[in-house]
Formats: C-alpha cells, sequence, structure tokens
C-alpha cells in the first residue's frame, strides 16, 4: 500500500502540479509524505492515512504542523484513506453503505488500492477526487503496461538449454573453459562426412554446441539482449519457428559451402537478427529510421568480424540470417 500512495503522491505532482511536503511522525498519518499546491491565497494540502492510523489523527496537530513547516495561516486539509479493506456494500433495503464507520475530522476521500477505485469524497473537494482519479488511471495503465510485458520464457529456455550442453561438453572434457573437439562431434557437431553417412540430427545438434566459456557467453549475451524483442513482437510459437529454422538453414549453408566442424547457437541468432530486420522495415513509419539502421549497422559489423577473425563460421551466419529474414517474412503474412 505504501508505493500504491507513493505512486500517487508522485502523479499529483508530475500531472496536477503538487508539491511533496514531509510530514514528521504525527499519529493518525501513514506516510511521511503528503502534497500541496496554491489556490489563490490558501494552500490546499493533502496527506495520507489507513483505517488504522486515521482513528489517531488529531487534525489540529497536524494544522499547527503544516502552519509552521509551509509558514501559512490559511489551509485547506483533505485526507486521503488508503485502503483495501474499505468496501462499499448494500444493505438489504438497496442502500449503499461503507463497510467501515469512518469519522472525518476535514474533507475526505476514501480510496481502495487493489481495486485503484474512489468509493467517496466529500462534495467540496470533487475536483481534488478527480484530481486522484485521473492520477490513478495513470497507476492502473502502468501496471496493465507492466502485466502485458510477458517473461521471455522460451528465451530462457533456449538459453537454459545451451547452457546444459555447455556444462555436459565440459564435464565430458574435463575442462571448463574449451571444449574437446572429439567430445563436440561426439555430441552432435556438424561434421559432413557423417551427415552425408545419415546422422541429419546434426543440423540441429550443433545449434546447441559450444566451443569454449567466452563463445557460449557471446551468444547467450546476445540471445539475451534480442530474443526476448522477437518473443514479444512474433509471439512465442512464431519466434521458435524462426529460432530453429534459421539454425536449419545456418546449418545446411555450412554444410554446403565449408567443410570445417561447426557449432553454436550464432546462426540462430543471425535469424533473429533477419527477423528484427523484418520488424524494422514493417514498422519504420511508427519506429523511425533509427531502429532499422541500427540493427542493419550490428549485422555489417557481425559478418565483417566473422569474416576478419579466423575459425568462424560465416555461411553460417549468412544461412541463419537469410533464414531468419524469409521465415519472419512469410510469418509475418500468416
Amino acid at each position: 500500500m505504501e508505493s500504491y500512495i507513493k505512486d500517487l503522491i508522485q502523479n499529483l505532482c508530475d500531472y496536477c502540479g503538487y508539491n511533496i511536503v514531509e510530514i514528521e511522525k504525527i499519529d493518525g498519518v501513514y506516510v511521511n509524505w503528503g502534497v500541496y499546491k496554491r489556490i489563490e491565497n490558501e494552500l490546499d494540502v493533502v496527506f495520507f492515512s489507513d483505517l488504522d492510523s486515521s482513528y489517531k489523527l488529531d487534525i489540529n496537530e497536524l494544522k499547527i504542523y503544516f502552519k509552521k513547516y509551509l509558514q501559512c495561516e490559511n489551509l485547506k486539509l483533505s485526507e486521503v484513506m488508503v485502503d483495501d479493506r474499505l468496501k462499499v456494500i448494500e444493505d438489504e433495503n438497496g442502500n449503499f453503505h461503507l463497510n467501515h464507520k469512518i469519522n472525518p475530522q476535514c474533507e475526505l476521500i476514501l480510496i481502495n488500492n487493489v481495486d485503484n477505485k474512489i468509493l467517496y469524497f466529500s462534495e467540496a473537494i470533487k475536483e481534488k477526487a478527480n484530481e486522484l482519479a485521473s492520477c490513478m488511471n495513470h497507476i492502473g495503465n502502468s501496471k496493465r503496461s507492466r502485466e502485458k510485458q510477458e517473461t521471455p520464457i522460451v528465451t530462457y529456455v533456449l538459453i537454459g538449454l545451451n547452457v546444459l550442453m555447455y556444462l555436459i561438453t565440459a564435464y565430458l572434457s574435463g575442462n571448463i573453459v574449451d571444449s574437446n573437439i572429439n567430445v563436440l562431434v561426439f555430441l552432435g557437431a556438424k561434421v559432413n562426412e557423417l551427415i552425408k553417412g545419415g546422422e541429419y540430427y546434426r543440423f540441429i545438434t550443433c545449434m546447441f554446441l559450444h566451443g569454449g566459456i567466452i563463445h557460449l557467453a557471446l551468444n547467450m549475451f546476445a540471445l539475451k539482449s534480442l530474443g526476448p524483442l522477437i518473443e514479444q513482437v512474433y509471439g512465442k510459437v512464431k519466434y521458435i519457428i524462426i529460432y530453429f529454422l534459421s539454425g536449419i538453414l545456418s546449418s545446411i549453408f555450412s554444410y554446403m559451402f565449408s567443410t570445417s566442424v561447426s557449432i553454436g547457437a550464432s546462426g540462430a541468432i543471425f535469424g533473429l537478427l533477419g527477423a528484427a530486420l523484418i520488424l524494422a522495415l514493417k514498422m519504420k513509419g511508427s519506429i523511425g529510421k533509427g531502429f532499422m539502421t541500427n540493427i542493419l549497422s550490428v549485422i555489417a559489423v557481425n559478418l565483417f568480424m566473422g569474416f576478419s577473425i579466423p575459425n568462424v563460421d560465416n555461411f553460417g551466419h549468412l544461412g541463419g540470417l537469410i533464414g531468419g529474414i524469409i521465415t519472419s517474412f512469410l510469418l509475418s503474412r500468416v
């Protein structure tokens, strides 16, 4: 509840022109912050309480404090009681009343913070109630926005699978830093001769193997940075399709154009970059050209680094990028 009141205070300051006033320990006040603003020659002061604290309130003590603190004799105090136990109930005669007895000592507004609703307000401060309702609407929208931001579970599962396979590789290699090539081949690396012999599963298993702790860390950082965006925009099912088809096409390109043993999630990650590029192209009118420029820059830099550094499977990267572009383009039309 305290965080809810703090959000209300912040919104009153941001949207309604109030200022924060500190309240020293005074019985009947729930938090040690209130708000005030000047209306003509009067200071309009709002403080906050709850059901448990309100009955302890001495309004005269509070007035003396505010007059001294704010250096103003002409004050109008309003109490905003916030409590999730406050309810409006209907009796057997069809009349509505509060489920708790309230004895206000000044103008009063009652709020249920869980329902995010104003239950009652004194008629004299209807305008203030409207201000609070507007602030509560901001709180509700922020809460709904946070709820919509689902946990990127698919990304975390993919990262978990990669880390698990690396731990198995490290155990079998007897080395946590570097992976033994024979262990990688045993666990499913892309080896052209073995694929020719019918071990087609290697097109997929090689996507979850890494040659060392640095290799794993860089790929997982890229996946954690890019994966949640693609997962949120395309949805979990399409995200999985993009990831795996990009990874498989990456393996196929590597098989067709490179004879080296190949491993790593980077082909699938390049596929996510391709998906991000399609997203940037489709939404360039609303998100601007900057996002697309950034994606193109990331792709260009990674391809350049790939061609500049030895033992990097550039054909796998290109295959993954092409796979991501094609797959996400087709899925975006479904």
